[in-house]
């Protein structure tokens, strides 16, 4: 039994390796054929030709960048890799651990990189194709970790470089739905923890941090670390009140 689980253990240390480097490899065949097909097109002793090349590398990047996005999401959705709430052991053995493993290998680089090169709204479009169910009017420059496990309200505001992370390493593999409702701001810098719930209108404020399990009641604004209730937000309106 033990020689069982260190095969389907090593395996699937196998299938980390592998299954990302393919995917991310296909991702990047449609890129590679367009810049090889404006290469053969251009001249590039030509200084007309070398200028022009400049924006074809500019839109290489950006083709680069919708590839693996179309190509990662196809493949987490065809393998079935978006995992659920729940408690599980921290080993490969574990289906849901090796599922959330790989889950993350393909998305989190991707992720990461379209947030540096500030692509806002493509982000936005590859955490709703996971699976995140983000209202209207959202704006999301911060990050989500999880989104087969986020949800985000109309006219919320996420600041930048704040993480909503829906999963947490302790003794378990702890994964936890995090809700965000309608009107809520998160401010730039700030952390929510899993199984969060922020009420309708509710604020945590910047660099604050959201621990697990933890609900902000509507109305109310909170900050910290960890985060408490500061005082009661009187007034909002989703586009002028500003991210604190």
């Amino acid at each position: 039994m033990n020689q069982r689980y260190s095969k389907t253990g090593l395996y699937r240390g196998l299938l980390l390796i592998i299954v990302p480097f393919t995917v991310y490899s296909i991702g990047l065949i449609p890129p590679v054929l367009s810049l090889k097909f404006f290469i053969n097109l251009l001249n590039l002793n030509n200084l007309f030709h070398l200028v022009i090349f400049s924006f074809v590398l500019f839109f290489e990047l950006l083709f680069f960048f919708i590839s693996e996005v179309l190509t990662t999401a196809f493949f987490i959705n065809i393998l079935k890799l978006k995992y659920e709430e729940g408690i599980y052991e921290l080993t490969l053995r574990d289906k849901t651990f090796f599922k959330f493993v790989l889950f993350s290998a393909m998305y989190l680089p991707l992720i990461k990189l379209l947030k540096l090169f500030g692509l806002e709204p493509l982000a936005t479009k590859y955490a709703k194709l996971l699976g995140a169910k983000i209202g209207k009017n959202v704006i999301l420059a911060g990050r989500i970790n999880d989104p087969c496990l986020t949800e985000i309200g109309d006219n919320s505001v996420i600041g930048g470089h704040s993480i909503i992370s829906a999963h947490t390493g302790e003794d378990k593999l702890i994964l936890k739905r995090v809700k965000i409702g309608k009107n809520c701001i998160v401010g730039g810098w700030a952390h929510i923890m899993p199984g969060v719930i922020m009420e309708d209108n509710s604020v945590l404020g910047a660099r604050s941090l959201a621990t697990k399990n933890k609900v902000l009641k509507s109305h109310k604004v909170y900050g910290g670390v960890p985060a408490r209730e500061i005082k009661t937000r009187r007034k909002f309106h989703p586009r002028r009140e500003n991210v604190i």
